[in-house]
């Protein structure tokens, strides 16, 4: 079987979209499938990569979006997927990206849905109107199901976007994690002179990270010592920079080692998730791999995958979140530990590939 993956917001910066995207490829391929990939860049270029075909379209950045890029050269999608004519579509993308795969499905590609987001959290927090854009969304979404074979969702938070909506069946599948990259390591917490806390989160609105600094100026008045790195770029890094002044918590920038990204989670004593409109939230999930408790907001697809015996679930404020931060320094640690681990077990990516190809495979019929 054929899959094509596409996808925009596809760059080496870019957080769980491009891990599940390339992780996933993984998987296939290792089962026997032929992968390719479309996805944006600076220029066209087509290679082969392992076994992997990925075609690379010219698109311009999205201003505000810390270099994203998005796809508007349709043609040129369509002209790949002539070219490539895979058996499946899977598609990462609500917007450019949806008409060039439901053309192909004439041709008798099937076309499934990946939802990484939600449309109507993420347009209404950007305009401020979320009722008033609400009707809108909806009417895009019943539209967006007609053109697909299936939709894939992380979460019953994600899969509540298309609550009462018309469409094609909405299966709930869990992403997964590096078990093997991520995992616990050795070490003397009794031996730290002070609380080390880490995050992972891209610096844009939609994932709340302003909730970091508020909730590290919390913990200073709480009396707390600690030192906080945060791991993600985004357009909103200067402006954090600036509001943490004099705060023990420092924006690193984007970490392209997996591997030293790994070692930072475990060698955390406790990792902190911000973001709300979380599909599924993979940074929270890796937390957990590496035997990291975890503070989420009490609602959403993160207060989904973290247990209550492996983080905490807060309301989304600084009290709420500086709160649950001690109360996990405070338990046994030795304890927490296995049981992020153990929750953390039944996410292997291996489990997320078997469930998709089960979905692909009328498609190879």
């Amino acid at each position: 079987m054929h899959i094509c993956q596409i996808a925009n917001f596809y760059t080496p910066t870019s957080g769980g979209l491009r891990t599940a995207v390339d992780q996933l490829a993984g998987q296939y391929a290792a089962r026997g499938h032929r992968c390719s990939l479309i996805v944006p860049d600076a220029e066209d270029s087509v290679d082969e990569v392992a076994g992997r075909t990925i075609v690379r379209i010219r698109a311009p950045k999205v201003p505000g979006m810390g270099g994203y890029r998005m796809i508007v050269r349709r043609k040129a999608v369509r002209d790949a997927l002539d070219r490539l004519a895979p058996d499946v579509i899977e598609l990462s993308d609500k917007a450019t990206l949806v008409g060039p795969a439901a053309d192909r499905r004439a041709d008798g590609a099937r076309v499934v849905l990946i939802s990484h987001e939600r449309l109507d959290a993420i347009i209404g927090r950007a305009t401020r109107m979320p009722n008033a854009v609400a009707p809108a969304v909806r009417r895009y979404d019943a539209r967006l199901l007609r053109r697909v074979d299936a939709v894939v969702c992380a979460s019953d938070f994600a899969a509540s976007e298309f609550d009462g909506l018309a469409g094609p069946p909405i299966g709930r599948i869990a992403l997964g994690v590096d078990l093997e990259r991520f995992r616990p390591v050795e070490s003397d917490d009794a031996l730290r002179p002070r609380a080390r806390l880490v995050s992972a989160v891209r610096l844009s609105p939609e994932k709340s990270p302003s909730l970091l600094v508020e909730t590290a100026r919390y913990l200073v008045a709480a009396g707390l010592d600690f030192e906080w790195d945060v791991y993600g770029d985004g357009p909103l890094r200067a402006e954090l920079t600036a509001h943490a002044e004099g705060l023990p918590i420092r924006f690193l920038g984007h970490l392209a080692d997996r591997a030293a990204l790994a070692a930072a989670m475990a060698t955390a004593d406790v990792g902190i998730a911000p973001g709300r409109y979380e599909t599924f939230g993979l940074a929270a999930l890796e937390f957990l791999a590496a035997g990291t408790p975890v503070v989420v907001p009490e609602h959403g697809a993160l207060a989904e995958i973290v247990p209550p015996d492996a983080g905490r679930r807060c309301p989304p404020d600084a009290a709420g979140f500086g709160r649950g931060v001690l109360e996990l320094l405070a338990i046994d640690r030795v304890e927490v530990r296995r049981a992020a681990r153990r929750h953390a077990e039944a996410h292997g990516w291996e489990a997320t590939a078997e469930r998709l190809l089960a979905l692909y495979e009328p498609a190879a019929a």
